[in-house]
């Protein structure tokens, strides 16, 4: 749903995600959003790579560092974070509808044990083996 409301405005959820960490925290490293997004670096940079391209975001050198880039907002970006922020409400009302606030919450702490489980779970097995 949350990719069919921000479609109109150039996005995919996945580059709205990338922006919405960097509205939380702007001027993160790729490996920064990666950790933060729970994927890895190279579908950060090749999301990077199509915001970029529609200005919404750039990269900078590290003072410290002209090796290491930050991913840093542009001006353009800005009224998209209004944007996803009704985009992510509408879809919050819809999914949410007719559920008292005491069992979203629950629910809400439910599925976040669930998941710290699985990432234990993933920790414990380790790396695919090809059969």
């Amino acid at each position: 749903m949350f990719d069919r409301l921000i479609a109109p405005n150039g996005l995919t959820m996945s580059q709205a995600w990338v922006l919405a960490h960097l509205f939380e925290d702007d001027e993160l490293s790729q490996t920064e959003i990666a950790r933060r997004m729970e994927v890895g670096t190279v579908t950060v940079g090749g999301l990077v790579d199509r915001l970029e391209a529609a200005g919404l975001v750039e990269r900078r050198s590290e003072p410290t560092d002209r090796r290491a880039k930050r991913v840093c907002l542009t001006e353009a970006a800005r009224p998209l974070g209004r944007v996803m922020k009704k985009c992510a409400n509408q879809v919050n009302e819809a999914a949410f509808a007719g559920l008292p606030d005491d069992v979203i919450e629950q629910m809400m702490i439910n599925l976040d044990a669930v998941r710290t489980n699985l990432l234990k779970a993933l920790q414990q097995v380790g790396p695919a083996v090809d059969e």
